[in-house]
């Protein structure tokens, strides 16, 4: 068998790896449903890579659908979109903790205010660098 896909192949031997493990570990602690769920996805998702990976023509396909140019455009566009919205997310969180401290008093909200004032300033920090970079780039 020749591996067409190595990344993949990797991918798959990984999860399938990850699966076993899990099941090894259900079988030494007893079985629960979100385990058993975890494992069973772990073992069909690493099995259908291992598969994509070993064909010829599956392996082909997903070379193409990867360098697609709209594959590509979608995927900035979204990394790009959840990019903008955690940037939010992280400032209303921050407005929330800074308002827990003032008007509650509570004490707990100050280092979740520090935390999320460094995530929001390292991600403006990293959006100004990447618009630099880009800019250069262009």
């Amino acid at each position: 068998m020749k591996i067409y896909n190595k990344n993949n192949f990797f991918l798959g031997l990984f999860f399938c790896l990850l699966g076993i493990a899990m099941l090894i570990a259900s079988i030494w602690k007893g079985f629960d449903i979100k385990g058993s769920l975890i494992m069973v996805l772990c073992l069909f998702f690493g099995i259908g890579i291992l598969i994509r990976s070993l064909s010829a023509g599956l392996s082909r396909e997903d070379k193409i659908s990867k360098l697609d140019e709209r594959n590509l455009l979608v995927k900035i566009k979204s990394r790009s979109t959840a990019f903008l919205w955690s940037e939010g997310i992280c400032f209303l969180c921050l407005l929330a903790c800074m308002l827990g401290h003032s008007v509650i008093g509570e004490v707990l909200s100050v280092p979740m205010t520090l935390a999320f004032g460094i995530m929001l300033a390292a991600m403006m920090l990293l959006e100004l660098i990447t618009v630099i970079y880009y800019n250069r780039k262009i």
